[in-house]
């Protein structure tokens, strides 16, 4: 059975004996088509097509034990604080047994915990992890969330961990039991929210540490979007009596349009094919801006996005904190036009999809928060944009004592029709609840057709009934949970002679 957009429209023509006025109509039930599936997923999630997805759980870092054996000061910089040496209070360095991981992999996901010199622990967020190399040594800092009391406080101990782990946007509903990577094959089995604080499960400084059994969504967090949309500009606007950047391809010319995102940390283990590392959090993107490059002779353009380390008072020049906020632009160019080049380089789509095609850091780039385009950068092809509403947490029990991968089966919000060929990712025999969802809004849509919405939402109610009860539990039978957790159990059973 065909589900895509355009099969799916002209069903929902037939059944309303309607012909198609053109792309205003069909723009609408597009929309009818959107506003049906995600009600369908939220209704009946059992309707969609299970995905694999995985988490990575980090260890502590305690400042005391003896193989870390750092501490943290204050700076004149209140935003940022430094990791030392527990011996002398010097730098760290190279040499040193251990220091914190910069490769972006920490940042906003690791949080601290810092006794002051009176002894009071405070608990922060981290935002971007580095190092400086100056004169021969190397120190390393962390940017915080919120300003420290004062700039002279020296040898805290500290205690980094990773309170909660965090899938993508998309991700709507875990398929229990999780299962840890390694060789026990653990299980991990989901618990209510509001039973895991009955039971205090809930982290207190690393009293309870393991390997996790039990797991449990905690807060929402989501990632303001811009609210500018970028500025293009060709190079050859940019230059007085010099040469503009040439456009080189191999990307084809053609009419496009830009937006971008703002990103937070990185995923341990997953980039793209331009080694972009995918973000841990990403906002819904900006508005956007169209732009045209109209052969191979033209320049090339200059991309700028606002400088957000600047709004948020981390872009000042000789600060510690000049640059840290750890948030990153994420562009994404959609093409929607081309140019006959007679290379066969032009035989693409235009399809007006927006996909990935670079990042950079605002403040460390010039123009700020800029990136030049001449084509030779190809969009990434398996990164598509996605509007994203925010990232649920997950919390553990025990606290993780060591890096484990969670394994999850998990059900993700279906992708938005956009062109006719996109096709909804639902079992087969859920179409029938999603058309007459789909006839009940273009009945809302006639403004009159009252009788026959109601009619259509009795029909999905029906179906979307038995839809559930077919496949919310196809056995019918319900396993009991032991209360020490679940182990992993033998493929075969193991039986004597005797």
């Amino acid at each position: 059975m065909n589900v895509s957009l355009g099969s799916l429209r002209q069903r929902l023509l037939d059944f309303r004996a309607w012909d198609s006025s053109g792309a205003t109509l069909n723009g609408r039930i597009r929309e009818a088509l959107n506003t049906a599936l995600d009600r369908l997923a939220g209704d009946v999630p059992e309707a969609l097509i299970p995905d694999k997805a995985y988490a990575v759980l980090l260890p502590d870092v305690k400042g005391s034990d003896a193989a870390v054996a750092t501490r943290l000061r204050s700076l004149a910089d209140r935003r940022v604080l430094e990791f030392r040496k527990a011996s002398d209070g010097s730098a760290l360095g190279d040499s040193h047994t251990w220091a914190p991981t910069i490769d972006g992999t920490w940042d906003g996901q690791m949080h601290l915990e810092v006794q002051n010199p009176s002894g009071v622990w405070i608990r922060l967020q981290s935002r971007e992890w580095w190092s400086v190399s100056s004169g021969g040594s190397k120190a390393f800092y962390v940017s915080i969330e919120q300003p420290w009391d004062n700039s002279t406080d020296t040898g805290m101990d500290f205690r980094i961990h990773q309170p909660e782990f965090f899938l993508h946007d998309d991700v709507m509903q875990l398929l229990e039991p999780a299962k840890v990577w390694d060789d026990t094959r653990q299980q991990v089995w989901g618990i209510d929210t509001a039973g895991a604080y009955r039971q205090d499960m809930i982290d207190f400084r690393g009293e309870s540490k393991g390997r996790p059994y039990r797991m449990w969504r905690g807060r929402h967090f989501q990632l303001p979007p811009p609210r500018k949309a970028p500025k293009v500009v060709s190079t050859s606007e940019l230059v007085s009596g010099g040469s503009a950047t040439a456009w080189a391809g191999p990307v084809a010319p053609g009419k496009f349009k830009i937006c971008y995102t703002y990103v937070w940390g990185r995923r341990p283990q997953s980039r793209s094919p331009e080694y972009i590392s995918d973000p841990m959090w990403e906002s819904a993107p900006s508005p956007v801006t169209g732009f045209d490059q109209k052969g191979t002779t033209g320049a090339a353009f200059s991309i700028r996005g606002v400088n957000i380390d600047h709004m948020m008072g981390y872009d000042v020049a000789g600060s510690t904190r000049e640059s840290r906020t750890g948030l990153r632009l994420r562009f994404y160019v959609a093409r929607v036009g081309t140019y006959d080049t007679g290379t066969g380089e032009s035989n693409v789509e235009e399809a007006g999809m927006f996909y990935l095609l670079t990042e950079v850091d605002p403040a460390t780039v010039s123009p700020t928060g800029s990136v030049t385009w001449d084509g030779s950068t190809v969009p990434d092809y398996q990164r598509p944009l996605k509007h994203s509403t925010g990232y649920y947490a997950w919390e553990v029990y025990p606290h993780q004592d060591a890096r484990y991968v969670l394994d999850l089966r998990v059900l993700r919000l279906p992708p938005k029709f956009t062109s006719d060929q996109d096709t909804a990712p639902i079992q087969r025999d859920a179409v029938s609840a999603l058309i007459e969802l789909a006839l009940y809004y273009m009945c809302l849509l006639d403004g009159g057709d009252q009788s026959g919405a109601t009619m259509h939402l009795d029909r999905y109610e029906q179906l979307a009934r038995r839809y559930r009860h077919r496949y919310s539990n196809p056995g019918g039978i319900v396993e009991p949970t032991p209360l020490g957790g679940f182990t992993r159990r033998s493929r075969y059973g193991t039986f004597s002679s005797s």
